[in-house]
């Protein structure tokens, strides 16, 4: 499911990038590369569509975005099934987050990341060379 919540609201999405029934919901920005794979079930929103305070949370309005809200991800990462990417994250070019991680600020480029919340485990290893 792709949705932007807002008429303003920037869904951008790279060439060749493969979902296995990822939900992803914009209310302000998410951008996602080239070359990204998002596993069953993987979950990207730039909100937490509901307000805080109790008094009216049911039927409240979407909290007004931010800039700092906007999600990034890189070209050619791996997303694996069942993970959340929330608002205001970025994951580097090249990086893969394991299946079920909660990913909730910053992950470098070319790094393998999982838990929850999504930890930095190590660095993606290098491809060999073609023969």
């Amino acid at each position: 499911m792709l949705r932007t919540l807002r008429p303003e609201a920037e869904l951008l999405i790279g060439d060749d990038v493969g979902m296995s029934g990822a939900v992803i919901c914009a209310a302000y920005s998410i951008s996602i590369g080239s070359r990204v794979l998002l596993g069953s079930e993987v979950l990207i929103v730039d909100t937490d569509f509901h307000p805080l305070e109790p008094t009216g949370r049911r039927f409240a309005t979407l909290p007004e975005p931010q800039p700092e809200d906007r999600v990034e991800i890189g070209d050619d990462v791996f997303i694996g099934a069942r993970a959340m990417v929330l608002k205001g994250s970025t994951i580097g070019r090249g990086s893969v987050i394991g299946a079920g991680s909660v990913v909730c600020g910053l992950i470098p480029p070319n790094c393998i990341a999982a838990g929850v919340p999504a930890k930095v485990i190590g660095p993606v290893p290098a491809s060999p060379p073609n023969k």
